[in-house]
């Protein structure tokens, strides 16, 4: 399995201890069944309502700012300051007629979910109503959705996972950690396509680089993906294994997911998720004097103290927390991805040993 290096993942989160944990980016986010992106604009509505409302405001989240662009797969969200349980949001597209969904709660954050997914280049309408007041935004779905155009051939193209603008919403509070540890990127290549089906596979970039680390087993997504819905895909799941500190971390049930542009030239919408294992980080915490007592449970307890609870594995055992990355782009690459089940001694830059 290939090896994606996390500088001191035990370090960004032993470092925050003593802060309140942050919540921002604590949405029920997810693919389907829960939002990629989040939230709404401004128009909140401040004070005013009954006078037993306990509504402060209300704040955008997906889409951020009255027309701005949207993810077809998305979910409407507004951040209150108080909850209503009592709100009502609602969307409407350009000729006033209403979107099919449901609306939950996340929290402090109030979500619409389309029953389907929205039309791509198409104006729409939120509208939320809630005992302070009513707030509405405008927004346009983007270009991503659209059909992949005649003539462009997918099999063969490497696009290049980047993380970096991506937003790590699981574990809460301190998934956004990861962003600046990352120090290599995950790379997705088509290895063949049909109007039904698309097969994929996974590579590990050298540190510092997009270039695929040959020293590292690729990522073998064994089964082709329904390509049905094109251009969404969704690949795995699959084992991978990251490295933090020189020790080996398990991402179970890697999955991979997003929309390939009209042109083939990107990924957009993509989510990235699995589960880490909290037995995994042990020695990588001891090891670094992070930790005294050899147990997971030791760092299923650091994770509580920011409210985040070690939850099922695959083995059933209740040690494993949820990953999980929406809002990321994957740009084209020229190269080729290599499938290989381990190290290749005469690609390998510094060894296999």
């Amino acid at each position: 399995m290939p090896r994606l290096t996390i500088w001191m993942f035990a370090v960004g989160l032993v470092s925050c201890l003593g802060t309140s944990p942050d919540n921002d980016d604590d949405d029920d986010d997810n693919w389907g069944d829960e939002s990629n992106g989040g939230g709404a604009n401004g128009g909140g509505a401040n004070g005013g309502g009954s006078a037993d409302c306990n509504v402060e405001g209300v704040s955008p989240l997906y889409p951020e700012a009255d027309g701005a662009e949207f993810y077809y797969r998305g979910h409407v969200q507004f951040v209150f300051d108080g909850i209503d349980e009592e709100a009502t949001l609602s969307v409407t597209n350009g000729a006033g007629s209403a979107v099919n969904g449901t609306t939950s709660w996340a929290e402090n954050t109030l979500s619409f979910a389309p029953s389907t997914p929205l039309a791509n280049s198409t104006q729409y309408t939120a509208t939320l109503n809630h005992c302070a007041g009513e707030s509405t935004i405008g927004f346009m779905t983007g270009a991503l959705g659209g059909a992949i155009e005649d003539g462009v051939d997918l099999t063969g193209k490497t696009y290049v996972v980047e993380l970096d603008g991506a937003r790590f919403v699981k574990p809460a509070g301190v998934g956004g950690l990861l962003m600046g540890l990352l120090e290599q990127n995950i790379l997705l290549g088509v290895t063949d396509v049909t109007d039904t089906e698309i097969k994929m596979m996974g590579a590990i970039s050298e540190t510092d680089t997009i270039e695929q680390d040959r020293c590292e087993p690729s990522i073998n997504f064994p089964e082709a993906a329904d390509f049905t819905a094109a251009p969404f895909f969704s690949v795995g799941p699959e084992d991978t294994t990251l490295s933090a500190a020189g020790y080996d971390i398990v991402i179970n049930n890697l999955i991979i997911a997003g929309d390939f542009a009209s042109d083939g030239s990107y990924i957009g919408g993509a989510i990235l998720s699995g589960l880490l294992d909290a037995r995994d980080l042990v020695d990588a915490l001891v090891g670094g004097g992070l930790l005294e007592d050899d147990d997971p449970n030791a760092v299923c307890d650091l994770i509580a103290t920011f409210g985040v609870a070690c939850g099922e594995c695959p083995d059933g055992e209740n040690y494993c927390l949820e990953i999980y990355v929406d809002q990321i782009t994957a740009e084209i690459d020229d190269q080729t991805l290599v499938a290989q089940d381990e190290c290749d001694p005469a690609a390998c830059a510094y060894g296999c040993d």
